[in-house]
């Protein structure tokens, strides 16, 4: 469930405080009536001002003075935040209820706050606009609106001289007409392409390219954007001003909205309707904008165009999948040392291609390549273009200051504005700051914002992962934890972060990277709004600072210029050890991320920070011990220390009853102490990669409220039987151990959803497996020796043919399991189903719908049950075991089996009967008769309809058979009838009369055959 508000660079911790303001006022606390009194005074202020700054935030630029109340309001309530914590700690308990009781006497515990909460809330009544004027309201039945003419809002008459676009040009054109430029279009009906990049990879270029080369070949035509938080009747007006704006009306002053809309798409359609037209619509953000705009374009088969860009994967996505579009994608990638770079083709880098065409014409000679500025473009073209136009514009200046500079120095200068003041204040980036800010304006709400945000404090070439990144978005409270995965996958799909795989000392490096123009803008928009300082910047504001990244040190001495009285979250990505932590006594967040110069008494220091919730630290190996002062943090909800000599967690570790998440990774741990059962608040405890651990605690089992447990890469060898009682558990890892039995126990585990057992010594798996209803993930070894059949029984098992495929052998002496084989024949694997089934199971269908071979013992068969076999793609052998004889013949019709090549009938009498046109490729036919089961069959079997087939095999029990036996010798006279001259066999003898030349054959048909057949044959008669 959500846990209440979120903090948000809008509004900052005022979210929050309201939420513990108003339960303050809740039956749980008992206040005096002063208090109570100036507790409701200061929630109705606070929420006023919350109001206003949700409001307010990045819909108007703000003066000095609405800055300045703004961050008056986020200190008033980072205060009121600590004092609110301070005055619950000091309550206590009543004697008769479990409410918390004021027992101090004082005027009033909050007096101060209600006079800086009076006069905040004053200040911005004087500076704040009110609320109503910051939404226009609807003016759309008041006049109306002149259609909107068309506009190329990045593109320059000169792109395509700056930006190489040739072969992109060419696919296109060749997609959209059918051969080149000059070509006759060959397709009648109506072809769609889109173009998919982010923010400045020329999108917007090369459709206008594509237009300007095939426009001539149409009858109408119409290029339109798509206004960011625009009308799309503005759109639709635009499209038929520019085909048809003689020919048509606009509609009647006082239209209803929606009724202008589809009078609007009427008129376009009819205009479409018997023309050859060419539509491009650039720059489209959301599917719905889309789905109005496809209505206006019909579908007349004349050989109609439509062209779309945009830089949301999801809707590109969509067009791929449901109108058939071609997808051009115009992201940047990264070659094997993890550089940005974007390749049309060939070889070299298009940005480097910019330079060359372009540098010395707009800058002049010298231009270095190798400049870290042009490094912070990579792989964007459009910031290439916009850096060549900030040095050439810098080179001027200097020019007009009679400055004459070397091209290396003007470059320098620029680099040194954009990294200290950004892009937004850098002359010539004006073109990309618009392009990056129309992305970031379409973040649907503030929170999401803030997310983002955040990511910008990594450093430029820095890989994060994803896990990682959401952990620190909970840790700061951006965002609930149920929807942290989606805004993640929303960021992704909108561009803002790429996934990167590259090569590094002879490794394969997978995460997560923002581009550095993207985190440059998004950098000081942080720092501008207050939200996120940066330690490198060149100058660190006087306003107090909530959050402080420090990734280099701008002097010696790391006290100079910074007030850290008031910071409340601090990542630290270098020299951590020179943080003055004892001044951090508000930090609530600290985030010491690969810093190996760290001694035992850093750590000691971090312990002293009394506010703390959420330590977070990869601290090196001169982390010898955790100190026993990490008790004293009865706040802390998180505790994270990663790669470090520690080999023991002290037993203060009990005392820790906030603490939800425990983070011990990588460290030298021998053992975990019992008294971690004390904290009934954790939800994940991670321990993995600590390979002297060799058990776990009994008191494990304490730990009611533990949903994901991590002991993988350890030395442990077994699981305490208390593991079953973890009923929240959800996820379980434990492999790479030294395990080598799961306790039964584990099936108690009703939540588990998912299993890793990868990699450890583990055999078998405890009988009632299917009792674990909820198991979505099963990771196994190839060394399983067993399943349980239940496991098939699982529903939500997404992972069960993986499950499956990776045992060795599925089945138990007893029957009543599965067992799997590889055969030589089928790569793709095969299941043997050694237990009784009354029917083909729905399972088979279901997860094992590739199979090449199947075995499997069935009591009858039906039709239902032929179709489920029939429909079988890659289907090559089949074994049916009958455990009871049909009372009527299996009839095998001509429907499907198209890739059946060896069909088995083990069963008393092969009551079997194959119709003309069945089983059209089957070369082998196999018969195990194990057993009397009566006389044969009255109807004949139909033998003679295997047009394919080359033989017959017939294996035998000769205690209650002999090659004579009316049974078998019907079966080989039938067989004698194919015209196919077939090589027969009882018990692997040649029967008298046939070929022993065509042994040979047999051995080429049944290659990959006839071990399986006869290792399951052999097996079934054991049983």
């Amino acid at each position: 469930m959500k846990e209440g508000p979120v903090e948000s660079a809008a509004t900052g911790s005022l979210g929050p405080v309201i939420a513990k303001l108003a339960a303050l006022l809740g039956s749980e606390y008992k206040l005096r009536w002063r208090t109570r009194r100036d507790v409701k005074f200061i929630k109705s202020k606070f929420k006023s001002m919350h109001s206003l700054l949700w409001a307010t935030w990045e819909r108007e630029v703000p003066d000095a003075a609405s800055k300045e109340s703004k961050m008056a309001a986020l200190l008033l309530a980072d205060d009121m935040d600590d004092a609110v914590d301070d005055f619950i700690l000091a309550m206590e308990p009543s004697r008769r209820s479990k409410r918390l009781i004021q027992t101090k006497i004082e005027a009033s515990a909050f007096e101060d706050f209600k006079r800086r909460a009076s006069d905040v809330s004053g200040r911005w009544k004087k500076t704040a606009h009110p609320i109503c004027t910051l939404f226009p309201r609807n003016t759309a039945i008041l006049s109306p609106r002149k259609p909107t003419p068309r506009a190329h809002p990045f593109v320059r008459k000169n792109a395509s001289m700056l930006v190489p676009m040739d072969e992109p040009i060419n696919e296109l054109v060749k997609f959209l007409t059918g051969e080149d430029a000059e070509s006759t279009l060959s397709q009648p009906q109506l072809k769609m392409a889109s173009i998919l990049g982010m923010a400045g990879m020329g999108k917007t270029t090369l459709a206008d390219q594509v237009y300007e080369k095939i426009e001539n070949k149409f009858d109408a035509r119409a290029f339109v954007s798509v206004t960011q938080g625009g009308n799309i009747k503005d759109v639709l007006a635009g499209i038929l001003e520019q085909v048809a704006a003689e020919n048509t009306t606009a509609p009647p002053a006082g239209t209803e909205a929606e009724s202008e809309e589809h009078i609007l798409i009427d008129q376009i359609s009819d205009f479409f309707k018997d023309k050859r037209y060419l539509v491009i619509i650039d720059d489209i953000w959301h599917w719905e904008e889309w789905e109005t705009i496809r209505k206006s374009l019909p579908e007349n088969n004349l050989g109609s165009r439509v062209v779309t860009t945009t830089r949301m994967n999801a809707v590109a996505r969509m067009w791929r999948d449901d109108c058939d579009a071609l997808l051009h994608k115009m992201h940047p990638q990264f070659d094997r040392q993890g550089r940005w770079v974007y390749k049309i083709s060939g070889t070299q880098d298009v940005c480097t291609k910019i330079i060359s065409r372009n540098a010395t014409k707009m800058v002049g000679k010298g231009f270095d390549r190798k400049h870290p500025v042009v490094g912070m473009c990579s792989g964007m073209p459009l910031a290439v273009v916009c850096m060549l136009s900030a040095v050439a514009k810098e080179r001027e200046k200097q020019a007009e200051q009679g400055v004459d500079a070397k091209t290396r120095d003007v470059q320098d200068m620029v680099e040194k504005q954009v990294r200290r003041h950004g892009i937004q204040n850098t002359p010539g980036f004006e073109p990309l700051v618009e392009s990056l800010q129309l992305g970031y304006n379409d973040l649907p709400h503030h929170m999401l914002k803030s997310c983002l945000l955040y990511c910008s404090l990594y450093a430029e070439q820095h890989d994060f992962a994803r896990d990682e990144t959401v952990s620190r978005w909970l840790a700061e409270g951006f965002v609930h934890k149920e929807e942290a995965g989606d805004y993640y996958a929303e960021l992704f799909s909108r561009g803002f972060i790429f996934e990167i795989a590259y090569e590094s000392e002879n490794m394969v490096m997978f995460g997560y990277r923002m581009h550095p123009m993207m985190r440059n803008f998004l950098k000081w928009k942080s720092h501008e709004d207050n939200f996120i300082i940066t330690h490198s910047s060149s100058d660190i504001q006087s306003s107090p600072i909530r959050r402080l990244c420090i990734d280099d040190w701008a002097g010696s001495d790391p006290s100079s210029g910074t007030d850290w009285s008031h910071i409340r979250s601090l990542v630290v990505f270098k020299d951590a050890e020179r943080v003055p932590y004892k001044q951090l006594a508000r930090l609530r967040v600290l985030d010491v991320q690969k810093n190996h110069a760290l001694d035992n008494h850093h750590l000691k220091d971090m312990c002293g920070l009394p506010r703390v919730r959420h330590l977070l630290g990869e601290l090196g190996p001169r982390i010898t011990e955790i100190p026993s002062e990490i008790g004293k943090l009865q706040r802390l909800e998180t505790l994270e220390v990663r790669n470090t000599c520690s080999t023991e967690l002290p037993v203060e570790i009990g005392r820790l009853k906030q603490l939800r998440t425990l983070l011990v990774p990588g460290n030298e741990l021998k053992v975990l102490p019992r008294e971690i059962g004390r904290l009934q608040q954790l939800e994940t405890l991670d321990m993995s990669r600590n390979e002297g651990l060799v058990e776990l605690p009994s008191e494990i089992g304490c730990l009611q409220q533990l949903r994901n447990l991590g002991a993988d890469n350890t030395g442990i060898t077994k699981m305490p039987k208390e593991i079953g009682k973890l009923q929240q558990l959800k996820n379980l890892n434990m492999s790479k151990t030294m395990m080598t039995v799961l306790p039964k126990e584990i099936m108690k585990l009703q939540n588990l959803e998912k299993l890793d057992l990868t990699g450890t010594q583990v055999e078998k798996i405890p009988w009632k497996t299917g009792g674990l209803k909820e198991l979505k993930s099963l990771a196994l070894d190839r060394g399983m020796g067993a399943l349980p059949l239940d496991v098939c029984q699982l529903s939500e098992l997404v992972t069960l043919p993986e499950c499956i495929r990776q045992a060795r052998f599925l089945s138990w002496i007893a029957e009543e399991n599965l067992f799997f084989q590889i055969s030589d024949m089928a790569c793709e694997g095969g299941l043997v189903v050694g237990a009784n089934q009354m029917r083909i199971p729905p399972w088979i269908k279901d997860h094992f719908n590739d199979l090449a071979l199947l075995d499997i013992k069935v009591c009858k068969l039906e039709e239902e049950d032929l179709e489920i076999l029939r429909e079988m793609p890659t289907l090559r052998e089949l074994s049916l075991r009958f455990q009871v004889v049909p009372k009527e013949p299996v009839v095998i019709s001509a429907k499907g089996f198209a890739s059946l090549w060896c069909f088995c009938v083990d069963s008393r009498v092969p009551r079997v009967t194959f119709q003309e046109g069945a089983m059209p490729r089957l070369g082998v036919l196999k018969f195990q008769i194990q057993s009397y089961g009566g006389p044969p069959n009255k109807d004949p079997l139909g033998i003679t309809h295997l047009v394919n087939l080359g033989f017959v095999q017939i294996g035998c029990n000769e205690e209650w058979y002999r090659a004579d036996s009316p049974c078998i010798m019907a079966t080989v006279d039938e067989a004698r009838e194919h015209p196919n001259n077939i090589s027969i066999k009882i018990n692997g003898i040649n029967v008298a009369g046939q070929d022993e030349s065509s042994s040979e054959d047999e051995e080429e048909w049944s290659v990959g055959t006839d071990d399986a057949g006869e290792n399951s044959s052999s097996e079934t008669a054991r049983r």
